[in-house]
């Protein structure tokens, strides 16, 4: 985690310095400042930074000015004021924490403990996200061309013999892949509108379109009209992730 901290006082840039060395020693100081410009007028400051330290009553501007003007904020923020009036207002700029004039120890912890949380949660996020990126298209081979299917436009997989799986799309081309389902199935796996259907089959939860009322019966997809006979308990457990898919 990086941080920076922003004060017109020296005094209390030197406190905050000290806290963060003494408990939080892995968080990076990458610098401290005494105007809000140092900041505001470097975006590779504003990228690197994870965690900023902000007073409200700089001289002739304020710490929600530098808000204000920031369209897209990464990073998080802590104000650190003597004023218990701005709180409201602090909130409202969705601030993790404010923390009063003379800096209580405890207190300050609290803010650096909601502040982790929050950056771990982010990252978390954006991991997930990268995963679902880089498992977005399936490479198939194709006379002697690489086509890069999107995992959105697969209707449905069919496995053959020998390892092979067989991927029709919703735009109606189809491919050979020389991969197993079960293979393709544990790729991805991330995916939550992919749903292994039967031993043979794969299906794409948005593309179905009619499903036979009571127990065992037939799933029908868009994409050529294509229907599979699942048995009472399967066909619960597909229709049950297709509820839950829905709702997310």
């Amino acid at each position: 985690m990086k941080t920076f901290i922003i004060d017109d006082e020296q005094a209390n840039r030197e406190i905050l310095q000290i806290l963060i060395r003494k408990y939080y020693p892995e968080i990076e100081i990458q610098g401290e400042s005494d105007s809000l410009d140092v900041f505001l007028q470097s975006e590779t400051l504003q990228r690197s930074t994870d965690l900023l330290f902000l007073d409200i009553l700089m001289h002739d501007k304020t710490g929600f000015d530098l808000l204000n003007q920031l369209n897209k904020r990464t990073f998080e923020v802590i104000l650190v004021t003597g004023f218990e009036e701005f709180a409201l207002q602090a909130f409202e700029h969705s601030v993790i924490d404010y923390i009063l004039k003379p800096i209580d120890k405890d207190r300050f912890c609290s803010a650096i403990e909601k502040a982790k949380k929050r950056i771990s949660e982010k990252d978390l996020l954006e991991s997930v996200k990268d995963k679902l990126n880089t498992q977005s298209k399936i490479p198939v081979i194709k006379n002697k061309k690489t086509h890069y299917i999107e995992y959105s436009n697969v209707a449905y997989m069919i496995g053959q013999s020998g390892g092979y799986t067989t991927i029709f799309c919703k735009n109606g081309e189809s491919y050979l892949l020389s991969k197993s389902l079960s293979n393709i199935e544990n790729e991805c796996s991330e995916i939550p509108y992919l749903v292994r259907a039967s031993q043979s089959v794969i299906i794409n939860l948005q593309d179905i379109q009619t499903c036979d009322q009571g127990g065992s019966g037939y799933i029908e997809l868009r994409t050529n009209n294509f229907e599979i006979f699942l048995p009472r308990r399967k066909k619960r457990e597909v229709l049950t992730q297709l509820e839950i898919y829905l709702k997310a």
